[in-house]
């Protein structure tokens, strides 16, 4: 069971196991709402595609909404020519040349160098994990274990 009023530890956190919403989320009002309308789903949505059919834009709009969503942008691929040995550097002078050029647009420039410092920051995570170990092997070396 759980405490009736939740702890916190001092950085503000809650401690484990214990929830700052113990008796979970709220149902919503809508869940009842759902069930009252569901026996009548078929005969609403028959009637909205009458109306829709006799002329009711509100109704044909709220129609096409549901079948048909709005499209949403998508930006042309697009080819910036870069070695595969340049650095992260030389690749992002590529992108913000191609932008300048015209070759690619602002906002996909924009794009494509967030994903380059995103890949940096991969990079450097990875290449820091074995070079963190090896300092913490080098300062805590194992104890050698008493001789019997």
């Amino acid at each position: 069971m759980t405490d009736p009023k939740p702890t916190r530890k001092n950085n503000g956190t809650f401690s484990k196991g214990s929830s700052g919403n113990p008796k979970g989320r709220p149902k919503a009002e809508t869940v009842a709402l759902r069930k009252q309308l569901a026996p009548q789903a078929e005969a609403i949505i028959r009637q909205v595609i009458d109306q829709a059919l006799a002329g009711d834009l509100v109704a044909a709009k709220l129609i096409l909404d549901r079948i048909l969503p709005p499209l949403k942008p998508v930006a042309a691929p697009v080819s910036i020519p870069l070695e595969g040995g340049e650095s992260l550097v030389a690749q992002a002078q590529a992108i913000l040349s191609a932008a300048s050029s015209g070759q690619i647009s602002s906002d996909i420039a924009a794009q494509l160098i967030q994903s380059t410092a995103n890949l940096t920051r991969i990079i450097e995570s990875q290449e820091l994990k074995p070079r963190l170990e090896a300092l913490e092997a080098a300062l805590n070396p194992p104890k050698p274990r008493p001789k019997h």
